[in-house]
């Protein structure tokens, strides 16, 4: 969106107001520049593949931009929007189309109903949370992985309130694919973590859950 506080033009202000010093490209086709930036009116119109598509679409035209992303070649995709599983069984019959046509396609999710990810050491902020409208969080030692979008929120605040630096930030959302077993490890393997915080409410895949965590206390 044009529109910087609105949810979907958020995560364009906090990635330029974050230094990313990575392309950033907008699609809406119904502008030609965004917040000061070149848009795109479709993501085929982008002159090089996205590491990551941030998707603020209603979740009717989620299938449609998986599909986009997967014609591109895009590896990752971020869906933040919200009215799949979490809503009913049609819902879930949406979530789970839009993870077979992603999975076919060699496309990771986050999400869907999820607020984002962030990475502080490099500006990238992924997300769409109002807790970054003050300042953004100054590189630190510490991961949080939440499956809430809110408890990670809010986590992130307390930490920063007491003077510490938050380095990766993810929300998980409903886990269609990406899910906070594997975030989790994917930490615990990190050099520069040395506290990982998560808000879990359920876990599907019990021993890659205990997996990741035993990595976290071998590599502590």
């Amino acid at each position: 969106s044009a529109d910087p506080n609105r949810i979907s033009g958020r995560p364009l202000r906090y990635l330029i107001e974050g230094g990313f010093k990575g392309a950033i490209y907008p699609v809406n086709p119904k502008r030609d520049e965004i917040q000061g930036l070149k848009s795109y009116p479709t993501l085929a119109d982008v002159p090089q593949v996205p590491d990551v598509a941030l998707l603020f679409v209603p979740a009717a035209a989620t299938e449609q931009a998986v599909r986009e992303c997967v014609a591109k070649g895009v590896k990752a995709a971020i869906i933040c929007s919200a009215g799949y599983a979490e809503s009913g069984e049609d819902g879930q019959v949406m979530q789970d189309r839009i993870t077979a046509i992603a999975r076919e396609g060699g496309l990771r999710l986050m999400g869907p109903n999820c607020l984002g990810v962030f990475n502080s050491e490099i500006g990238f902020f992924g997300t769409f949370t109002q807790s970054l409208d003050r300042d953004k969080p100054e590189p630190g030692p510490i991961g949080i992985i939440s499956q809430s979008g809110a408890y990670g929120s809010h986590i992130a605040t307390l930490v920063r309130m007491r003077g510490l630096g938050v380095r990766y930030w993810m929300t998980t959302g409903n886990e269609a694919d990406i899910d906070a077993a594997e975030c989790l490890a994917w930490m615990a393997a990190q050099d520069d973590v040395d506290v990982i915080m998560a808000y879990v409410e359920g876990v599907r895949d019990g021993a890659r859950f205990r997996a990741a965590l035993d990595l976290a206390r071998r590599n502590r």
